[in-house]
């Protein structure tokens, strides 16, 4: 009986050794498979992260261009954004009961 079972494992020594080695490579260590699926997942998040502030950037750069150059622009801004009024305006609050 140990024969056989030395038999098996030195005919199947390879595959052992493989299946160790791939092991030891996919699931231990700062440079496994697991952690860099995990770190491919958090680039990508950042890369999207990165895409929107720049929209917002541009968005804001447009916007603040506007105001240097357009007065009616500081009066959209002014009404749309910090909700201000005109002199000659009057505002109505209507509360739903």
């Amino acid at each position: 009986m140990k024969s056989s079972i030395k038999h098996w494992i030195f005919k199947l020594k390879y595959v052992l050794a493989l299946a160790v080695f791939v092991g030891v490579i996919g699931f231990v260590g700062e440079s496994s498979i697991v952690n860099r699926i995990g770190q491919q997942q958090e680039i990508s998040n950042l890369k999207s992260e990165i895409d929107e502030y720049n929209r917002k950037f541009e968005q804001d750069k447009k916007t603040l261009d506007a105001l240097k150059h357009d007065p009616e622009a500081v009066k959209e801004v002014a009404r749309g954004r910090y909700f201000m009024k005109t002199d000659n305006e009057d505002i109505f609050i209507v509360e739903e009961e």
